[in-house]
């Protein structure tokens, strides 16, 4: 039988990987599905072709939205996986980094759709994002291997 004992404050790590996160999540969405009439981009399509892109900007900042939304959706599971974890053995410093990588991924979200830098550059606003990321995944493992040594 396998006991896990939660810290006092855990329901904060609880609030930013099941709660801010997955609404975040939801807000990309949002982003994605409102640009995508003013881009001419219909259903199934994923993107605006190239075509489309030099023709009308809004098919640009479509496809910098949907890539946003895709590069969360790729690494939000094991960013809200490593919160958990990380949050059983450093609950205030899980807390705080989940915070900062909400932040960072709200800025690389805007910066990626929003500012008129070329190429989509505007995402660099929110990279560090992946200090945040990197930071939990090592205190996932840190914490994990501290308890099998």
């Amino acid at each position: 039988m396998v006991t896990i004992t939660v810290p006092e404050g855990y329901g904060q790590i609880i609030a930013i990987s099941l709660g801010v996160i997955p609404v975040l999540g939801f807000i990309h969405g949002v982003v994605v599905g409102s640009l995508r009439k003013a881009a001419g981009v219909p259903y199934p399509h994923t993107y605006a072709t190239v075509e489309q892109c030099k023709s009308n900007p809004k098919a640009h900042q479509f496809n910098c939205a949907q890539r946003a939304h895709s590069n969360f959706l790729e690494n939000a599971p094991q960013t809200v996986l490593s919160i958990l974890v990380a949050g059983l053995k450093y609950p205030q410093l899980a807390t705080a980094l989940g915070g900062a990588w909400v932040l960072f991924r709200v800025l690389f979200l805007h910066g990626y759709v929003y500012t008129d830098k070329p190429q989509g550059k505007g995402r660099y606003n929110g990279g560090l994002f992946w200090f945040a990321q990197a930071a939990l995944w090592g205190l996932s493992a840190f914490g994990v291997a501290k308890d099998l040594w």
